[in-house]
């Protein structure tokens, strides 16, 4: 084979598909070690992969202003002996064309058919026909420890909360696909549950675009959280991000962060698949209702409305997300309030609060042996 000492990986991409792509420049990097990685990319993703990823040696600010022949010329001035092409666009396709640069080009498998998989696969494949060998573990691939050291401990004092565990709240989902969101109530109730157990701090992670639905939500629970929307560099979200002991979020960029740097991820799924961007690696805490929607891979949600969380993400019950935020907690359901918060029926069913509250009179009765035995072997 070749020897390939300078690679050029050209991946001008959304937040959440440059981190789930990221495992491809770990892999480069695990099999040849002594290769010059740069990654050419939208100028706002350098402080992430440049800065936090330790496989990416050289970010080039990708300027879709530039004609082909200006980016064509970039391309060739770095004189790579290897383009990884990640973007499956024509500039892609067309840049390497005549230049003798060996290429490997990211062929996206199609969404819903049989052989789909996961993004992180996909975007794998692209280079396993000059890889031997992947890492044993292809996340975390972002290592924000160092900023986070001196960032949360600031930002805790400023806001002038406790300085408690943390939980991750993304509660939007960006500008452009809102039907990927769960309704509001469903978070308000979830950062009411956690505030009644007392044992994490809220934080709500996001953009700008979602500045006003997390202050919404802040303000119906008294302005408890730690509200980081649209506050954050992306950096600095990574950073929050490592510190939380889990993160709940739907199909969305900071939920992919989150993947990134370590932290479980509960993925809140309807109008996407979540085999395909599902948080990888934390599959089983996926709540999936991608089945039930009726416009699966639509811009919006035909039933709700263009600027409405889908009408399948109504049917993600509270109890489910406390479910599995419990596991990863290691908390208990019947802890904090849950059986006093009774929210809107579109959360618990009939059936699913005749159980927790059956769960919780057995506890309770259970206690209550347990005490009685205690008492019948002290009078004797």
């Amino acid at each position: 084979m070749q020897s390939i000492s300078n690679i050029v990986i050209f991946h001008p991409a959304a937040i959440g598909d440059a981190v789930l792509a990221t495992p491809v420049a770990s892999t480069l990097k695990y099999n040849f070690p002594g290769a010059k990685i740069s990654y050419w990319s939208h100028p706002s993703l350098r402080p992430l992969l440049l800065g936090l990823c330790p496989h990416i040696d050289e970010f080039i600010d990708f300027d879709k202003n530039l004609s082909f022949f200006q980016q064509r010329k970039i391309l060739t001035s770095h004189k790579p002996d290897l383009f990884v092409d990640l973007s499956n666009s024509n500039r892609g396709l067309t840049m390497p064309l005549f230049t003798g640069i060996k290429t490997l080009r990211y062929e996206k498998k199609e969404t819903g058919s049989a052989d789909q998989q996961h993004a992180v696969g996909n975007f794998l494949d692209t280079v396993m026909p000059i890889c031997k060998e992947v890492p044993d573990k292809l996340f975390p691939t972002i290592f924000p420890d160092a900023i986070a050291e001196q960032l949360v401990p600031q930002l805790v004092e400023t806001s002038k909360l406790e300085m408690r565990p943390m939980v991750g709240i993304v509660p939007g989902v960006g500008a452009h696909r809102p039907h990927r969101g769960w309704i509001a109530d469903g978070w308000i109730y979830l950062i009411r549950h956690l505030l009644s157990i007392g044992s994490h701090q809220p934080v709500l992670i996001g953009g700008s675009d979602d500045f006003e639905l997390a202050q919404k939500i802040n303000a119906e629970v008294d302005n408890r959280c730690l509200n980081f929307c649209g506050q954050l560099k992306l950096d600095e979200t990574a950073a929050i991000l490592k510190c939380c002991d889990a993160v709940v979020s739907g199909d969305t960029g900071p939920a992919h962060i989150a993947v990134s740097v370590g932290t479980p991820v509960i993925g809140l799924y309807g109008p996407t698949y979540p085999a395909r961007s599902g948080p990888y690696g934390y599959f089983n805490l996926v709540l999936d209702q991608s089945s039930s929607c009726e416009c699966i891979g639509a811009k919006y949600c035909t039933l709700t409305g263009s600027s409405s969380p889908g009408e399948c993400m109504g049917r993600i019950m509270l109890p489910e997300v406390i479910e599995n935020l419990s596991k990863i907690l290691n908390l208990s359901n019947a802890q904090g309030s849950i059986h006093e918060l009774n929210p809107p029926g579109v959360f618990f069913e009939p059936e699913i609060l005749a159980s927790l509250n059956a769960d919780k009179q057995a506890e309770e009765q259970a206690k209550q042996n347990v005490e009685t035995t205690g008492e019948d072997e002290k009078t004797s």
